[in-house]
């Protein structure tokens, strides 16, 4: 990310509520930047959602909503799902989940860890790089391109996970980032899913629980 780039939330706009999540757009110094927070009973513990090239909420197969039902009723961790202000402008990108930490910060929240699909996987290494409130990374699917740094996260938690059928980003890329990284590290290859991974919703779903659980 070009070091010179910097972003200031200046308000927030309220939107629809609809079961137990909230439409917020971030007024910031670059533009306005949606997001649906579904907050848990006390601030405290956050999980950051952040989607791929083509942006969106949803994530790779449905993952994100149904991290939002469940998460804050049975973990009491809340869940922000970022939507890109530019997306598929890597710096941008990067700029959009630090203004989520900032947000977060501002209401309460103690720390987060962050959930990256795709090109979304780099973003989310990156921003894991430049704070400490970050204090857990989850790259599904993930890029090589803009993950350079994920030697520096360290000592926060790595979790990669990669569908071994992926035909737009071969799990090579998740092995390769693996290498990389330093301790503590895990890679999760799921055997004949995809990109989305939409053929393993469920076990997908259940490793980042399980991930959030002890991490968050």
């Amino acid at each position: 990310m070009d070091a010179g780039l910097s972003l200031r939330i200046t308000g927030l706009d309220r939107g629809a509520q609809v079961a137990g999540a909230e439409w917020i757009t971030l007024r910031t110094t670059r533009g306005p930047l949606p997001t649906i927070l579904h907050p848990a009973a006390e601030p405290g513990r956050a999980v950051i959602c952040v989607s791929g090239a083509l942006g969106g909420f949803d994530g790779p197969a449905s993952l994100y909503p149904r991290l939002g039902l469940e998460m804050p009723r049975r973990r009491g961790i809340s869940v922000l799902r970022v939507g890109y202000r530019a997306p598929n402008e890597f710096g941008e990108c990067v700029l959009d989940a630090m203004a989520a930490v900032s947000f977060l910060k501002g209401t309460g929240h103690a720390s987060a860890v962050i959930i990256g699909h795709s090109f979304g996987g780099a973003v989310a290494i990156n921003a894991g790089t430049l704070t400490p409130f970050i204090t857990s990374v989850v790259a599904i699917s993930s890029q090589l391109g803009g993950a350079h740094v994920v030697g520096e996260l360290a000592p926060r938690p790595l979790l990669l996970i990669h569908g071994t059928a992926d035909s737009v980003l071969a799990h090579q890329s998740s092995e390769a980032l693996y290498e990389r990284a330093r301790e503590p590290r895990t890679l999760k290859l799921i055997p004949g899913a995809g990109h989305g991974l939409v053929e393993a919703a469920e076990e997908l779903f259940d490793i980042v629980e399980d991930w959030l659980s002890r991490a968050a």
